[in-house]
C-alpha cells in the first residue's frame, strides 16, 4: 500500500511540475510572440481592421500571458485581438495561430483545413517541428528558442524578415 502511495505521489509530482513548467514558458512565449509579429508580412488581402492571435484551447497560460501584455500594442497600425479556440475545428479567421502541445496531436490531424492560408501557425513540441508549423517553440537545454520552417511560410505567403530567419538559426 504504502509502494502504491508513493507511485501516486510521484505521479501527482510530476503532473504539477508540468503544469509549472507550463506556466513558466508561457511568459516568455507571448513575448517572443509579439517580437515575432512584427517581423512577418501578412499579404494584402488578409490585412483587416485587427490583427487577431488565436489559440487552441479554453483558459491556456498563453491567452493569460497574451492579454497580460498586450497594452496598447500594434501590429502595423491594427490592433490585436485575443481569441481562443476550443479545438482546431472552431478555428476562424485569424493572423496567427498558437497550437499548445496538448492540442498538437488533434491538430496534425485535422489541421490540413488551414493548409495555404496566410495564419502564421506556431507550436511547441521539444521533440520535432510540426509538419503544418511555420514556427515552433521548443526547450533545448532549458533554453526557450523557435524553429522556422521557411517553406511553410512561402506556400502560406507569409513574408519572413531576415533577422528572423537569422534568430531562428
Amino acid at each position: 500500500m504504502k509502494g502504491h502511495f508513493t507511485f501516486l505521489l510521484a505521479v501527482v509530482a510530476l503532473f504539477v511540475g508540468m503544469e509549472v513548467a507550463a506556466q513558466q514558458l508561457a511568459k516568455p512565449q507571448a513575448t517572443l510572440i509579439y517580437s515575432i509579429v512584427r517581423l512577418v508580412d501578412w499579404p494584402e488581402l488578409y490585412k483587416d481592421q485587427t490583427f487577431v492571435i488565436g489559440v487552441v484551447g479554453d483558459k491556456m497560460d498563453i491567452t493569460r500571458e497574451l492579454r497580460a501584455g498586450k497594452g496598447d500594442r500594434t501590429v502595423s497600425g491594427k490592433e490585436i485581438e485575443i481569441v481562443e479556440y476550443a479545438s482546431i475545428k472552431e478555428v476562424g479567421k485569424c493572423h496567427l495561430l498558437f497550437v499548445p502541445n496538448e492540442h498538437l496531436n488533434s491538430f496534425t490531424k485535422s489541421g490540413t483545413n488551414l493548409s495555404g492560408q496566410p495564419i502564421l501557425v506556431m507550436t511547441e513540441s521539444s521533440y520535432r517541428h510540426p509538419d503544418i508549423s511555420v514556427i515552433n517553440f521548443s526547450v533545448v537545454d532549458g533554453k526557450l528558442g523557435i524553429t522556422l520552417n521557411e517553406e511553410n511560410a512561402k506556400s502560406r505567403k507569409l513574408v519572413l524578415s531576415k533577422q528572423l530567419i537569422n534568430f531562428a538559426r
